[in-house]
């Protein structure tokens, strides 16, 4: 006998789909199961119109969803998670244990797991032939933890991703220092990787630079042509900024306003940029500077104030290092810094 009736009287006007229907009455079930397991959903949070969604649920036996629900809630997860991922209650309870085991031996913590609870609805398989993969690169159970959510992803992407990474002459190690592209749409890196190429770089050089693989098409293409003026060198040459592009890939991915800003306040001291400058705020170099000034060529304790801070500007100018340099790094070597800044 169909169960149909009693469903559509329970969750009124929400759509149920053929595949519910059809599964609840080849189900086990009977109205007081259904029934119990509508009240449970209610309670931890779930609408009619998620119920309706996820109907197949009022089928099961109440005993698995509860099970569920335990072990879920034992994770740190709340209601309203656990409503957010409801297909988790319906999942085999030894399935969602041996995926919990997986993630604990992979040194992940609960709270971990829990933003990841969707992970332990997958097939053990899955997670273990990507754990597999991922351990060929070299990547340790630490490095891989940090990564879970390539566990879950389809092995067939990770596999067409490496295959691109490695025949655009990517060694295991470097794949690996850039798992996350494993991940992907393959379609973007390939993508990017077309457009990379159209710009001038070689396979070499995108190899290099293969984080940018991973960015957004559109992002890459707006920072070219915003760069390409923005750094040309010979104002009666359009291009001629592509150069320092080709030479200076990583640019690319970086925000363009930090560059223009980092442009025009480095112009305006005299000061030769190159890649590495371009990638850090005007303030956190003006910071560095007061440093300089500071601690190095003792900016308080001088009458001619004027003259110092020229004497640091062409100090900078000529050892651009220090502006690359955290504070911390020169802290560790301001004897060495001052000994230097004497010739200035």
């Amino acid at each position: 006998m169909s169960k149909a009736p009693l469903l559509e009287d329970i969750i009124r006007s929400h759509a149920i789909s053929k595949f519910s229907k059809e599964w609840i009455d080849n189900s086990n079930s009977d109205e007081k199961q259904i029934k119990r397991n509508y009240k449970f959903l209610k309670k931890i949070g779930l609408s009619d119109e998620k119920i309706a969604s996820q109907a197949h649920l009022l089928g099961r036996d109440p005993e698995t969803i509860e099970r569920n629900y335990q072990a879920l809630s034992k994770l740190g997860l709340k209601d309203e998670k656990i409503a957010s991922q409801a297909q988790l209650l319906g999942m085999n309870p030894e399935t969602i244990e041996r995926n919990y085991r997986s993630l604990s031996q992979l040194g992940l913590k609960d709270e971990k797991i829990a933003t990841l609870a969707h992970l332990l609805g997958m097939n053990p398989e899955t997670i273990e032939r990507n754990y597999r993969s991922l351990s060929q690169l070299g990547l340790k159970d630490e490095k891989i933890a940090t990564l879970a959510h390539l566990l879950g992803m389809n092995p067939e992407t990770i596999e067409r991703n490496y295959r691109s990474l490695s025949q655009l002459g990517l060694k295991d190690e470097k794949i690996a220092t850039l798992a996350h592209l494993l991940g992907m749409n393959p379609e973007t890196i390939e993508r990017n990787y077309q457009a990379l190429s159209k710009l001038g770089l070689k396979d070499e050089k995108i190899a290099s630079r293969a984080e940018l693989l991973g960015r957004d098409p559109e992002t890459i293409e707006r920072n070219y042509k915003n760069l390409i003026s923005l750094l040309r060198d010979d104002y009666q040459d359009r291009n001629s900024g592509k150069n320092f592009i080709m030479k200076y890939a990583q640019l690319l991915g970086m925000n363009p306003e930090t560059i223009k800003a980092n442009v025009q306040y480095l112009h305006g001291l005299g000061i030769n940029y190159n890649a590495i400058l371009l990638g850090t705020t005007p303030q956190l170099k003006r910071k560095k500077m007061v440093w300089l000034l500071r601690e190095v060529f003792d900016y308080q304790n001088v009458d001619n104030k004027k003259e110092i801070i020229e004497r640091m500007y062409d100090f900078v100018r000529n050892n651009l290092r220090y502006l690359m340099n955290s504070i911390s790094v020169m802290e560790k070597s301001k004897d060495k810094i001052k000994e230097i800044a004497k010739n200035y």
